[in-house]
């Protein structure tokens, strides 16, 4: 497993921080690296995979990846991530106590029980300007003009993260549109029956709207991406518990292990029991 190292990302020895864009996130094999990552996302969409443990990410969302994490991604689509890197062993120059911030953060989307919590369109627009400024000062003289300049820009993106954390509940669930209510609504149900139709209307879009705003997002169809979310989540219980496969199935929608076999070897080459068998060998090597 690859270990992502600080100097390929840091700008200099002074640097405590890295921020910057990366556009259209490919499958990434499973990773860790040497700093602690807070990623946000700008656009598209994917399957986060942190520690084993499954997380559908979209447009709006954060989360945080400590170094002693492992993880990748999967079924991405035009997936644009912001990235903030936060260097273990330097402190800023101009921000003191950054860390209880940042402990509000990692504390409140730890997966894998965290509730999703998700960027207005302001917020995100914001964020992404913010971050455009920090990057286009990459050529500067890296003197106590820039570091007090973008820090200053760190530490209001950290706070604008923040302040979404404190409005989470009812009041946030109020200003979703209406992408991020379906988004939310399939990673709750992803293991039931759909009816897509009745969805379209709690959501308050068109049915044909809602085919194109999942290709457009996805890649793919409603129903075919509710199979990948089942897939993926099966993937994770097997390599996190010891549950039996039958359970494995009926917690993902199938209606039987034979069921889940079959569809599950047609993803990924294997069946759910070397998938255990396999996950059990490197845990144990």
């Amino acid at each position: 497993m690859e270990i992502k190292q600080p100097e390929d990302f840091f700008l200099s020895q002074a640097h405590a921080f890295c921020l910057f864009m990366l556009n259209n996130q490919e499958v990434a094999d499973v990773h860790g690296h040497d700093f602690d990552e807070l990623v946000i996302v700008r656009g598209g969409s994917g399957f986060h995979i942190i520690n084993d443990q499954v997380e559908l990410v979209y447009a709006g969302d954060f989360f945080f990846v400590s170094a002693n994490d492992t993880h990748y991604y999967e079924s991405t689509n035009n997936l644009s991530l912001i990235n903030l890197l936060f260097h273990k062993d330097r402190h800023f120059s101009f921000i003191h106590n950054i860390d209880v911030l940042l402990d509000v953060v990692r504390e409140s989307i730890r997966p894998p029980s965290r509730e999703f919590l998700s960027l207005t369109e302001s917020e995100l627009d914001k964020i992404v300007l913010l971050t455009d400024g920090v990057t286009a000062r990459r050529d500067d003289p890296f003197d106590a003009i820039y570091f007090s300049t973008t820090e200053a820009v760190i530490l209001e993106i950290i706070s604008l993260l923040c302040r979404c954390i404190a409005r989470k509940g009812e009041r946030n669930r109020s200003i979703e549109n209406s992408g991020q209510k379906i988004i939310n609504y399939m990673r709750q149900n992803y293991a039931k029956n759909i009816n897509w139709s009745n969805l379209c209307d709690e959501c308050g879009m068109a049915k044909r709207t809602m085919f194109r705003f999942f290709k457009q997002i996805t890649g793919t169809t409603p129903e075919k991406f509710q199979q990948i979310c089942c897939l993926l989540k099966a993937q994770e219980l097997l390599r996190t518990t010891d549950w039996p496969i039958r359970d494995v199935a009926l917690f993902c929608g199938y209606v039987n292990a034979s069921r889940l076999t079959d569809v599950y070897k047609k993803r990924f080459s294997r069946t759910p029991t070397q998938e255990r068998h396999l996950s059990f060998s490197i845990a144990e090597s």
